[in-house]
């Protein structure tokens, strides 16, 4: 039930009556997912028969909906099953028998299953908004926090429980101690970008293009050792446009926050001179497989634009950054750096152990006021 869509054999649509009443409404703000109470008992146990025998062409009559209140929905596995098999019969399925280990079997219209998916989702997202209410209020905790706090609460009383360009799932790591995804990390790059082509403008002497996750990920894969050739085909055209700003002097520092294992780091390339900065909230070094590739990647580049050099000739230097003292704020300290470097009077390097918090609900709430959400 975890999925998001339902594959039928025949087109099944939520009567309206169940649309209205019998689950959250997707145009509704976070509250409602609190204020709605008809969400159905937990998971039963049902047989695993043979489930041809259980599919029906009839249908049910009369159906009464407050079986639902009452009937716990199967497990994810058998609920696929069910689906796969409806998928499967030779004709259409418009009810279907459940056998409970326990008590009498019962029968159900098709449409129950999109029912049962869509319910999941809001349970889902309401433990989700569960756990960042209890993060803002022990962060309200502390007088330093309280206005930004109320900020993020006004802005949360808006949201849409279903999400739009940030997700609901995006928002809850966001406001909760989780690491974040690469929606948070591109967002942020953009935002910072903004800033510093605000703050030097567009003639700025150093030109700088901040790469999304996918883009330093596959300058990575391109140019690892045993690759023959770095194809076109394996960037995206955003990369290519870049490559070819590179070439023709145009851009001579890109940044982006690179992924390793559990973990985020950031790193800032530039062509002049030629040198890798890499920053690790951890203190930790850029693996040598990764440096190899960004070294391979600079000198192709180098080499396109007319200069000849040696790998070995490209040094990696330390990119400042604060340690973090959690596990789980690797993503925010690379972000940090990044933006330090390239903005250091206006962005100083994270300082205690409340930053990541604070970074957190400021991230929140630029997404939130510019309406990132559609």
């Amino acid at each position: 039930m975890s999925s998001e869509t339902i594959d039928l054999t025949i087109e099944v649509f939520l009567p309206e009556n169940i649309k209205q009443d019998w689950i959250p409404l997707d145009g509704q703000s976070v509250p409602h997912l609190f204020q709605f109470t008809r969400y159905p008992p937990q998971h039963m146990q049902y047989h695993h028969l043979d489930l041809t025998q259980l599919l029906h062409e009839e249908r049910v009559v009369d159906f009464e909906p407050n079986i639902l209140l009452q009937l716990g929905p199967p497990p994810p596995q058998l609920s696929d099953s069910y689906k796969d098999a409806i998928k499967a019969a030779s004709l259409p399925i418009h009810s279907f028998t459940l056998v409970p280990i326990s008590g009498h079997p019962v029968r159900l219209p098709v449409w129950v299953l999109d029912y049962w998916r869509e319910i999941e989702r809001a349970m889902g997202y309401r433990r989700g908004w569960k756990s960042v209410l209890e993060w803002l209020r022990r962060i309200c905790g502390l007088e330093s926090m309280v206005e930004i706090c109320d900020q993020v609460m006004a802005g949360l009383s808006c949201f849409p429980w279903n999400g739009g360009n940030c997700s609901v799932r995006g928002m809850v790591s966001l406001l909760t101690d989780s690491y974040l995804s690469d929606f948070h990390i591109d967002y942020t790059l953009e935002r910072i970008s903004q800033h510093y082509h605000n703050h030097y403008g567009d003639e700025a002497p150093n030109h700088c293009v901040f790469l999304t996750v996918f883009d330093l990920d596959s300058i990575v894969g391109a140019y690892s050792v045993g690759t023959r050739n770095a194809r076109a085909a394996n960037k995206r055209s955003q990369l290519l446009e870049v490559e070819n700003k590179i070439i023709s002097g145009h851009v001579d520092s890109v940044a982006g926050v690179l992924h390793l294992t559990n973990h985020w780091t950031s790193v800032v390339i530039t062509f002049n001179p030629p040198k890798i900065l890499y920053g690790d909230s951890l203190g930790g070094l850029i693996p040598s497989t990764k440096a190899s590739s960004f070294r391979r990647w600079m000198c192709h580049m180098l080499s396109r634009s007319g200069r000849e050099i040696p790998e070995s000739d490209i040094s990696i230097d330390p990119l400042p950054s604060a340690i973090q003292q959690d596990p789980i704020s690797c993503g925010l300290f690379a972000l940090n750096a990044i933006r330090h470097h390239y903005l250091p009077q206006n962005s100083p390097l994270l300082p205690n152990a409340l930053s990541p918090a604070c970074y957190r609900l400021e991230l929140a709430l630029e997404l939130l006021q510019e309406g990132a959400v559609s």
